[in-house]
């Protein structure tokens, strides 16, 4: 009991000695942070505690930080001003040259550039909902170390050649909801980043999947783009990718063999998108470690036999508010699609007559669970139209000639 009560003691006196050197109108929280944020201060304190290691500047009239701002800082790691004042100039040359200093955050700033008075040791840096409008090939010269970047939500339409070259430790980067086009790319942009795992495009403008990117990118996400074909072997050089989304773009077509080589891929999510095009026996070629496909929300009404068989591993398979009118029990075979576990298929428009009835009886007996039964909705024959499946039986499922 005398120890607890000690440790207590030591805690509150800690917690007590950094509130007594904590600048207002801050606060600060052990261990080692300082929040400032949204106070109204216009210009960095000058007695902040020497053992901050976050500080949080942001969302102020602060409309400079000087060379001597922050120089007692030597445990500072990390620097958020999102929503500050800042603009080109605004941060002097060496202000933010503290040795343990990696972590920046420039968002909701003025920059129309990359500034290049940030840490020379900088391996996170943020500068979302911002005005950069071009990456110049200077931009990340100074800056070699960068593993973490946000560039998302900005006004980008332009991509200098060499700009990602620097970017040699690079694992990590978003620049989705700017203007990127197909054009705004130089070729091989991503030469010099085989360091890269994860890249997110969402919501430009581009109508291809970018080509030459690093072979060893994992992830890569293409939603809200105006991508409307998938060629043939367009991701062929990518086998390590583990996750490719197109949701809410408008793919409309998928071309045989289209996803071959990505024998890693364990999702593909083309929800919400514009797909028309027949599924064939050649279109998931090579996805054989796919665990989840999402094709909800398309237009969707062919799917051949054997279309769905290379995705042996395939647990989950989003198939609801398409334009299916029927299936071929061989469709789902599980024989092949051993590893099957749930379907979605209401919102379509089936007609359930004896050439479905198999998959009424699947509603009761697969292995796999069909979801929401009571949401599937018959539009014929004009016996069962409008009624779901959770009131239907199997043996109502007939043709005129039974």
């Amino acid at each position: 009991m005398f120890r607890q009560i000690l440790v207590i003691g030591i805690l509150w006196w800690a917690g007590a000695v950094t509130s007594q050197q904590c600048p207002s109108p801050c606060y600060c929280r052990p261990p080692g942070q300082v929040f400032c944020n949204g106070t109204g201060i216009s210009e960095v304190p000058d007695n902040i505690p020497t053992d901050t290691r976050i500080l949080y500047i942001g969302d102020n009239p602060i409309h400079e930080i000087k060379k001597d701002s922050l120089s007692k800082l030597i445990n500072l790691t990390a620097l958020d001003a999102s929503g500050a004042r800042l603009k080109e100039g605004s941060i002097e040359p060496g202000a933010l040259d503290l040795p343990s200093l990696t972590d920046v955050d420039l968002s909701m700033t003025d920059y129309k550039t990359i500034p290049q008075t940030l840490p020379k040791n900088l391996d996170t840096f943020r500068m979302m909902q911002g005005n950069l409008q071009m990456l110049h090939s200077e931009s990340f010269k100074l800056y070699p170390k960068i593993v973490y970047l946000d560039l998302s939500n900005n006004k980008i339409s332009k991509i200098q050649p060499g700009t990602f070259d620097p970017l040699v430790s690079l694992t990590t980067l978003y620049i989705g909801f700017n203007q990127l086009s197909d054009e705004s790319f130089p070729q091989n942009a991503f030469a010099k980043c085989q360091s890269i795992l994860s890249i997110d495009f969402r919501f430009n403008q581009m109508q291809h999947p970018l080509q030459n990117l690093p072979t060893g990118i994992q992830h890569l996400c293409y939603v809200g783009n105006k991508i409307k074909t998938l060629s043939s072997y367009a991701f062929k050089s990518l086998t390590n990718l583990q996750t490719l989304a197109f949701w809410q773009g408008e793919v409309e077509t998928i071309e045989d063999n289209a996803f071959y080589g990505l024998e890693k891929l364990t999702l593909l999510d083309f929800m919400q998108d514009h797909i028309r095009s027949t599924l064939t026996n050649q279109t998931f070629v090579g996805l054989s470690s796919v665990d989840t496909l999402y094709l909800d929300l398309n237009n969707i009404s062919k799917i051949e036999v054997g279309a769905l068989y290379p995705l042996r591993k395939m647990g989950s398979l989003w198939l609801q508010s398409n334009q299916l009118t029927s299936l071929q029990p061989g469709v789902l075979d599980t024989r092949y699609l051993t590893k099957l576990n749930t379907l979605f298929i209401d919102s379509n428009p089936w007609y359930c007559d004896c050439k479905l009835r198999w998959l009424r009886e699947n509603v009761d007996n697969a292995p796999y669970v069909i979801q929401d039964p009571h949401l599937i909705v018959c539009q014929g024959p004009e016996k069962v139209a409008g009624k779901a499946w959770d009131e239907l039986k199997p043996s109502d499922f007939v043709c005129p000639e039974e």
